[in-house]
């Protein structure tokens, strides 16, 4: 699979939250639906570039329909922007 999708949803999550996410928020959680298996969503942050941390990405800067593609971090799935 390439890896690539479009953002099908999103919610930005600000506290409370479990304590051991409340010094990250606000970060945003998407649901991604790849290009190969439009039916196959998959759950996950998207960050401003590969490395970057949760909440790196300005929520401004969420859309449905957005172009991503997957990146790894510490062997977790995160998701970037596909440059247009």
């Amino acid at each position: 699979m390439s890896g690539q999708g479009r953002v099908w949803s999103y919610v930005v999550a600000h506290p409370p939250l479990l304590p051991d996410y409340a010094a990250l928020a606000p970060y945003n959680v998407v649901v991604v639906e790849l290009d190969e298996a439009p039916r196959i969503r998959l759950v996950g942050n998207l960050v401003a570039g590969p490395g970057e941390p949760l909440g790196s990405l300005p929520a401004e800067r969420l859309r449905i329909g957005a172009r991503v593609r997957a990146v790894f971090d510490d062997g977790l799935p995160r998701w970037v922007l596909e440059r247009s």
